[in-house]
């Protein structure tokens, strides 16, 4: 019987390679996050610092990612506005998505849940189990959908 893969030291069933689009306007926390998801040798990511930006990488065909990781506050629209502009289309209609925040309050988390995501991580968090979390929101999420 094989072992089980292990992420920042837990056990994890690998069942898919995942390629995520992460949107932050925040350099550091783009390199962060990249860094982070290296413990996980079958995530490759690509960031991005705009809505903009994020919309343009999602319409090319060949550049569609597995999961999207939004930062809930963008310089040009929030995450929440992003994924609902995303979500009109049926190809992410049913993609998993992580909202990454450091907004506090009621109002933008109730905004963000209706938006039925993957998972809401606050900021900060564990850069170490930064790998296993996504993979654990996306399978659940995707499991149920």
């Amino acid at each position: 019987m094989s072992q089980p893969h292990r992420i920042a030291g837990k056990p994890v069933a690998m069942s898919q390679n995942y390629r995520i689009l992460h949107v932050d306007n925040d350099s550091d926390m783009r390199l962060v996050v990249e860094m982070a998801t290296l413990l996980d040798t079958d995530m490759t990511i690509r960031s991005v610092a705009s809505g903009a930006a994020a919309l343009d990488l999602c319409l090319e065909q060949q550049a569609r990612p597995d999961i999207l990781m939004l930062d809930y506050r963008l310089p040009d629209m929030s995450g929440a506005d992003l994924l609902r502009r995303l979500r009109r289309d049926p190809a992410f209609a049913k993609m998993p998505v992580i909202f990454l925040t450091d907004s506090a309050g009621h109002e933008a988390e109730e905004e963000m849940r209706v938006l039925d995501p993957a998972g809401i991580l606050n900021k900060p968090f564990n850069p170490l189990s930064l790998a296993i979390d996504i993979r654990l929101m996306a399978d659940r999420w995707s499991a149920m959908h």
